[in-house]
């Protein structure tokens, strides 16, 4: 018989008198996470990449807001088939390439993806993309952080789009797509562990 305990008095009394050993309940821990805002001269790049499988179809997801949290740009990229980590690099690489044409500089990118951003940070990109990285470190100011997915849900909703898409194909808007909700620097989203 299996059997666990919700830490109460009354589980407590019935199992002793049954002589059954307890198990605790797992305690739910609740983190709150928060989206914050660049500095005025900068660009927040979201990042994901969603893949159906390992190694699946994969697409990317990209959204740009600026320092008063407008939504200046959003894009979703088919990658074909590929691993959920490869996908990760590509959506990141892919961002910095879409900001840098466009002309902007300073670009603050976040991913839920600590890996990837540690391969970035680190310097220890893959050789696959280690001459497009090379480029984006000479032309961009490039700031990386790691975040929780409950305040990357954009750029979620943008790679699933990608991974949707014809082989190869990009979608890019200058604003906020419709069809996606956006995180509120205002806002506590909470993650439960």
């Amino acid at each position: 018989m299996k059997s666990t305990m919700h830490n109460r008095v009354e589980d407590l009394m019935i199992f002793k008198n049954l002589q059954i050993n307890p198990r605790p309940a797992k305690s739910t821990r609740v983190l709150q996470c928060f989206w914050s805002l660049p500095n005025l001269d900068q660009l927040k790049m979201g990042c994901d990449r969603c893949s159906r499988g390992n190694p699946g179809p994969s697409g990317a997801g990209v959204i740009l807001r600026d320092h008063t949290s407008n939504t200046i740009g959003a894009m979703s990229v088919d990658l074909g088939i590929c691993t959920n980590f490869v996908a990760e690099l590509l959506a990141i690489i892919l961002g910095l390439e879409w900001a840098s044409d466009r002309g902007w500089s300073k670009i603050w990118v976040t991913s839920d993806s600590q890996t990837a951003i540690k391969c970035f940070t680190s310097d220890k990109v893959p050789w696959f993309i280690n001459s497009r990285w090379s480029n984006m470190r000479k032309n961009l100011t490039i700031k990386f952080s790691s975040v929780f997915r409950e305040t990357n849900f954009a750029a979620d909703t943008m790679s699933k789009r990608g991974a949707n898409l014809p082989l190869g194909a990009k979608e890019t808007f200058d604003h906020r797509p419709s069809f996606i909700a956006v995180e509120n620097p205002n806002t506590c989203y909470f993650r439960f562990l």
